[in-house]
This record gives structure tokens, sequence and C-alpha cells, in this order.
């Protein structure tokens, strides 16, 4: 079984209660669980759920953590300021790190209490960027693809804007409109909460941003090897 658990911003409450629901509805340590990414910002509690990911990484070998346009974000603020620091970061755009504050990297950085005279990216623990530097891209099991925001369907151009940045971890209307089927994969996505709170089921995609950042549900979906839009496993956290 696959267990994915969508967008937290921040919400360290929802995780752990979450996470309790799904150990209670039968995971098993070896079942895979992917996190779509977008841990941080938005909520009170991004510290708490960084620290809650790494304890269940070293727990758990079968769970994998993809990165959001959000890590993305405070990955390019530190290189846009600390031009030194290596942060193997392929995919980054600079440019775009000052977005970053006040698309919730504030209440991000108050989590880790007060800067008292230190530069923002020091009062971040370096585990904490750690965990943030070695998340993926895209993960792909049985003929699922997992992925933050989407993918490009097949015959487009997609950019955002006049950023050379990746469509992983930005892409929206042109993934969600397709009616592609990705080459026979099932794409689980994040990043675009949905409106109603509850996942976006369609015969070649699942949305399972619910809107946790926003006040809405946290959400996570179970996974058989075989997809069925009609039998998923819906377990959410208000």
């Amino acid at each position: 079984m696959i267990y994915a658990i969508g967008d937290i911003h921040g919400h360290f409450s929802k995780l752990e209660l979450l996470l309790h629901k799904l150990i209670h509805h039968g995971m098993r340590d070896d079942d895979t669980l992917v996190f779509i990414g977008d841990y941080i910002d938005r909520g009170p509690e991004t510290a708490g759920v960084i620290d809650l990911l790494i304890k269940l990484q070293a727990s758990r070998p079968n769970t994998v953590f993809l990165r959001g346009n959000h890590e993305q974000l405070m990955l390019d603020a530190r290189q846009r300021f600390e031009p030194e620091f290596d942060s193997n970061n392929p995919v980054g755009t600079c440019e775009l790190g000052m977005h970053w504050f006040p698309n919730g990297g504030i209440e991000t950085l108050r989590s880790y209490g007060e800067l008292k005279g230190r530069h923002w990216s020091k009062i971040i623990p370096e585990s904490h960027w750690n965990f943030v530097l070695n998340t993926q891209l895209e993960y792909e099991e049985a003929h699922y693809l997992f992925v933050h925001a989407g993918i490009v369907p097949p015959g487009l151009y997609w950019r955002f804007g006049v950023y050379d940045a990746d469509p992983r971890l930005w892409i929206r209307d042109e993934f969600i409109r397709s009616r592609s089927d990705f080459g026979g994969r099932v794409v689980v996505y994040g990043h675009t909460p949905s409106s109603s709170g509850l996942p976006v089921i369609q015969a070649n995609k699942l949305g399972i941003d619910t809107g946790a950042g926003f006040g809405g549900p946290l959400t996570a979906v179970g996974l058989k090897s075989k997809y069925d839009p009609r039998d998923l496993l819906i377990i959410q956290v208000k």
C-alpha cells in the first residue's frame, strides 16, 4: 500500500493526529509513505513539523519527502543572501528568494524563535536545512507519479512568468485542465488547494492539497497497486 500526505504548511498538530490515524487504519512499517511537499510556511508550527519529519525519516526507511515550492523559495532566499551557501540547488531561482518572506517565510522564522542579533538563516538548525536540501522533486512507484505541483502535459510549453522555474514545483492550470494519460501514470499532486476541502479525484490525476494552510483539513490517501478512483482510502484531520 502507498500512502500520500498533502500540503502540511506548518500545522504540526494536524500532522501528528493524521499519522496516528494512518496507523489506526492499518498503515504498516513496510508501506510506502509519500509526503507531497510544502511542509513549511503559513501555519505556526513549521519547526515542529520538520522535527517530526526528521524523526520519521530515521524510523521509516520507506518514507519519501518531495520538495514543494515553499521549500524551494526558502532555499532560494538563503541562496540570494548567502551566495556562498552550497545549496546543491539546480532547479533554484534565487531571484524568487525575496518572495519567500511575505508568502509564509515570516511565520516559519517565528516558529524557530527570536533572532537575537543572528542572521535569519542561522536560527534554522542545519539539520533542518539539510532535510530541505535532500527532498526529491518527484517519485514514481507502480504506475503512480508523485510530484508537488504537476507536470507539463505532452505537447504544451510552460514557463513561470520571466523565471526559469521547475514546473514540478509551480505549474497549475495547464496541468490541472489536462486530460492526458501522462504515459499511463496517475499523477498524485498537491500545491493547488481544493475549494471543497476534499481531494480532487480524476481518472488521470489525484490532487491532495485540501487547504490545511488556509484552515482546511490535512489529507492522506491510501493507494492500492491498481488505481481505482472509486476505491480510495481518504483520511482527513481538520
